[in-house]
C-alpha cells in the first residue's frame, strides 16, 4: 500500500510578525505536506481531549490518520518573528513526559518530541530529532530502521557527536547506523554523506517571500517520499526537498507538490553576497531598538558583518557621530533601512546611501505607498516584511 507513517509532536505555532496562527508542529506539518503524493498517511502523536476535539477536524480535511498516545497538555510555540528564539508554553521545566509509545511500519517519517520519546520499527525511517539542546539520538533511543536517513542541523549535529561540520555529519554516519546523513545548513543548503563519505551537496533556492517556520518539516516531508517512497537518490532526493522549501516559504502551502511540478518552477539558487551592511533605522524608543537588535542578530547569523550606529558608535552630539555615520554608510557594501514610522535620520541616510551608489534594502511595515514613494523611486528594493526584506538582501 502507498503509505506513510508520521510520529512526532502537533503544536500550536504563533508569529506576531507576520501575524501567523495555526496549529501544525513538526509531525502536523509534515504529515499534511505528504498527504497529497501518497494514498495513506498516519500520525502518531499525543494530544490533549480539549487539544483533540478542536485540531483534528484539520487533518481529516487532508485525509490524515491521527493516533493519540496519551498527552495532557497543549504546548505551543510563540514567536516574534519567524528567525527568532520561541517561547514556549508551557515552560520546558512545567511540561510533563508523556509513557513512550512503539510504532511499526514499513516507511517511517519520525521527528523528535518535547513531552515523550517514542520508539519505532521501520523498514525505511527518515529521521530529525528536531531539538535545539538535546537532540536524542535515534539509536540510543531503541528505534530500529533497515535503511535509516538521519537529518539534522549543524547545532543539532555538533551536541550529538561533539563535531563541527563534515567530520560530525559524517560521524553520525557510523554512530546511527545510517545509510544517509544530510546536515541542513539553513541558506547554505545541505551537505548529503554516506558510508563512503561525502556525497554531494545540493544549494537552498530564492523565493519572492521568506516565511521560515517549518521549513525544516517540509525538507524532512518531501526528502522522505523522494527518497524512501520514490527510490530517487539522494543528492536528487535532497534537491527535490530545497526546491520544495523555497515554494513553501513563498507561498505558505504545507502540501506538496509532486517532483515534476516542483522541479519544473525555474529558481535561482541562493548565493550569499556577504558583505558589510550599514543598518539604518530609529533606535530612541523601546520597540524601535528591539528591532535593530533583532535586525542586527539576523543579519549576523545570515553571515554578514553588520555596522549599527547604536551598537557601533553609540549616542552623541552631531559633531561626534555624524561624520562617523557618513563614513560608514560610504565603506559599506549594502544598507538595511528600517523606515517603518517617521525617522527624519532614517530616510536622510537612505538618501545619502543612494547618492553614492549603494544598493539599499528597505523594510516598511504598515505604511502608504506615498510615505516609500521617494526611496522606491530611487530604486531601493522594499519590502513589507522584515524577515523577507532580510533574505532578499542576503542573496541580492
Amino acid at each position: 500500500m502507498n503509505a506513510v507513517t508520521v510520529v512526532g509532536g502537533v503544536y500550536g505555532e504563533e508569529c506576531a510578525f507576520p501575524l501567523r496562527k495555526q496549529v501544525y508542529g513538526s509531525a502536523g506539518r509534515a504529515a499534511i505536506a505528504l498527504s497529497e503524493l501518497v494514498e495513506s498517511v498516519t500520525l502518531h502523536t499525543a494530544l490533549s481531549a480539549p487539544a483533540a476535539k478542536k485540531i483534528l477536524p484539520n487533518f481529516d480535511a487532508y485525509g490524515v490518520n491521527v493516533e493519540i498516545h496519551g498527552g495532557n497538555q497543549f504546548i505551543s510555540f510563540e514567536y516574534l518573528h519567524c528567525l527568532a528564539d520561541p517561547q514556549i508554553h508551557p515552560r520546558i521545566n512545567k511540561i510533563e513526559e508523556q509513557a513512550p509509545f512503539h510504532i511499526k511500519g514499513d516507511l517511517v517519517v519520525q521527528f523528535g518530541m518535547i513531552e515523550c520519546k517514542p520508539t519505532v520499527d521501520a523498514d525505511i525511517c527518515v529521521y530529525d530529532p528536531q531539538s535545539p539542546t538535546s537532540p536524542l539520538s535515534f539509536v540510543e533511543s531503541g528505534s530500529k530502521a533497515r535503511r535509516l536517513a538521519f537529518i539534522a542541523n549543524a547545532g543539532e549535529i555538533e551536541l550529538l557527536t561533539g563535531q563541527t561540520g563534515d567530520g560530525g555529519a559524517f560521524q553520525l554516519v557510523t554512530s546511527e547506523a545510517a545509510e544517509i546523513v544530510v546536515a541542513k545548513c539553513g541558506l547554505r543548503g545541505a551537505r548529503i554523506f554516506g558510508k563512503d563519505g561525502f556525497i554531494g551537496e545540493v544549494p537552498a533556492y530564492q523565493a519572492a517571500n521568506v516565511f521560515t517556520v517549518g521549513s525544516g518539516d517540509i525538507f524532512v516531508a518531501a526528502f522522505a517520499f523522494a527518497w524512501g517512497k520514490q527510490g530517487m537518490d539522494p543528492l536528487a532526493a535532497a534537491d527535490y526537498a530545497s526546491r520544495a522549501v523555497a515554494s513553501y516559504v513563498e507561498n505558505e502551502v504545507c502540501a506538496l507538490d509532486s517532483i515534476a511540478e516542483v522541479c519544473r518552477v525555474e529558481r535561482a539558487p541562493v548565493r550569499l553576497a556577504g558583505g558589510n551592511v550599514y543598518l539604518a533605522g530609529p533606535f530612541r524608543e523601546l520597540g524601535q531598538r528591539v528591532i535593530i537588535d533583532e535586525a542586527r542578530k539576523a543579519l549576523l547569523g545570515l553571515g554578514m558583518e553588520v555596522f549599527s550606529p547604536v551598537h557601533d558608535i553609540g549616542h552623541g552630539p552631531a559633531s561626534t557621530v555624524v561624520q562617523k555615520d557618513l563614513q560608514a554608510i560610504r565603506d559599506c557594501d549594502v544598507v538595511l533601512a528600517i523606515i517603518n514610522g517617521s525617522s527624519p535620520g532614517t530616510l536622510f541616510e537612505v538618501g545619502y546611501a543612494v547618492a553614492y551608489g549603494k544598493p539599499v534594502f528597505c523594510v516598511a511595515q504598515n505604511m502608504r505607498s506615498n510615505d516609500t514613494k521617494l526611496p522606491e523611486g530611487a530604486g531601493c528594493t522594499i519590502h513589507s516584511d522584515f524577515i523577507s526584506a532580510l533574505h532578499l538582501l542576503a542573496w541580492r
